[in-house]
């Protein structure tokens, strides 16, 4: 990659590999089997993605919460992150729970994999924060089968786009103070999905690296059920030519 997009992407990383193993505590960013919450969010990705079983990549795992519950649904999957100590957490969960998950260090814009591998490709809370992301959905594109999809789920109005103040903090390892540290001024000019505020503009992106059927809506379930930012889930179809 560029020096600038290696720069980027060191501080990404940078940022989730500190945070890791604070990520859970923060509402919206997972949720706890045998809630509501957590069984809207089963409800909806086993609405979203083929019948099981698949081969499944999820890219920007993270601590794994897609990986989980889809291979609990039945599907093969393979999760990828270029945050250790967020994968190192997926894979602590997986054993917890007996599931079988391949976990591995990978680029969610460039995944180490040949053409026409999977299924299904997911990702949850990574559209904003994703380098490049042009080049990440032709990427995406050729790594799915004919007729198979991808299925992302964001809020785009949940982290703001403005450039970061200085925080009224003293406590250096506050999440402010990091989170504004590592996506600094040049971090958040080089993330374009950050600056979006409507969903049809990404539609569109999906439609320009050749993906058809592209939808996008809100996970009403999920919203009644969590005190968090509007969840929604965008499926992009690969033709079956």
């Amino acid at each position: 990659m560029p020096p600038d997009a290696e720069s980027v992407q060191s501080r990404i990383t940078g940022f989730w590999s500190r945070t890791a193993r604070d990520y859970e505590a923060h509402p919206g960013n997972v949720a706890v089997p045998g809630t509501q919450e957590y069984d809207a969010w089963v409800a909806a990705l086993r609405s979203a993605l083929p019948p099981p079983p698949s081969d499944l990549l999820d890219v920007g795992a993270g601590t794994g919460f897609v990986s989980l519950i889809a291979a609990a649904l039945g599907h093969r999957v393979t999760a990828i992150d270029l945050a250790e100590p967020m994968l190192e957490i997926a894979r602590e969960e997986a054993a917890r729970r007996r599931l079988d998950i391949g976990f591995m260090l990978g680029d969610a814009v460039a995944p180490p994999f040949p053409a026409e591998s999977f299924d299904a490709l997911t990702n949850r809370h990574l559209l904003w924060t994703l380098r490049e992301p042009a080049r990440a959905f032709a990427n995406w594109w050729a790594l799915l089968r004919p007729g198979a999809r991808v299925v992302a789920i964001d809020a785009l109005d949940a982290i703001p786009d403005e450039d970061p103040d200085t925080p009224d903090s003293n406590d250096d390892h506050s999440g402010e103070v990091l989170f504004e540290r590592y996506y600094n001024r040049e971090t958040r000019a080089a993330l374009p999905v950050m600056h979006l505020q409507q969903w049809a503009q990404v539609v569109e992106m999906f439609e320009r690296a050749g993906f058809e059927d592209v939808s996008e809506h809100e996970i009403a379930a999920v919203e009644d059920a969590a005190d968090a930012p509007r969840a929604h889930v965008l499926t992009a179809f690969r033709g079956r030519t």
